[in-house]
């Protein structure tokens, strides 16, 4: 899997290390792999901040308003490739709210997005618990 990791200028860099990251990211997506029988090719992860996820969710989906994250399938043949646009202070917030570390937080939104990649969607409440109940078991 190719992976790109991208933070706009905005991102706390301090609190998390690119390279740890990037580490995180790969060990998970190779779990959500071989749990689901799926091969990711090329993803890319946008950390952006609220205002511009706010943007690329009205221009590209029609909602006016901020999301902790945003999953595009880019997909073309057998391997999934997908951009994840990731509100790195909506991250923020939740940590706050869930009472967990940043790190943590940013993970859970990767696998949420990975997820969606894979196949999972949460339009209903029987699909989110089925998403909820996945991201535990990674």
């Amino acid at each position: 899997m190719k992976l790109d990791l991208i933070y706009t200028d905005s991102f706390p860099k301090h609190i998390i290390k690119k390279g740890i990251l990037r580490k995180k990211i790969r060990l998970l997506s190779k779990a959500i792999s071989s749990g689901e029988s799926v091969e990711f090719g090329e993803i890319e992860v946008v950390c952006l901040d609220a205002p511009e996820i706010r943007s690329f969710n009205k221009l590209h989906l029609g909602h006016d308003y901020e999301t902790d994250i945003i999953t595009f399938d880019l997909t073309e043949d057998k391997l999934i490739d997908g951009q994840l646009l990731i509100s790195w202070e909506n991250v923020m917030q939740n940590s706050r709210r869930f009472k967990t570390d940043f790190e943590n937080e940013l993970l859970r939104v990767t696998v949420h997005g990975l997820l969606h990649l894979a196949g999972y969607d949460d339009r209903n409440e029987k699909q989110k618990k089925v998403m909820r109940k996945k991201k535990m078991n990674i």
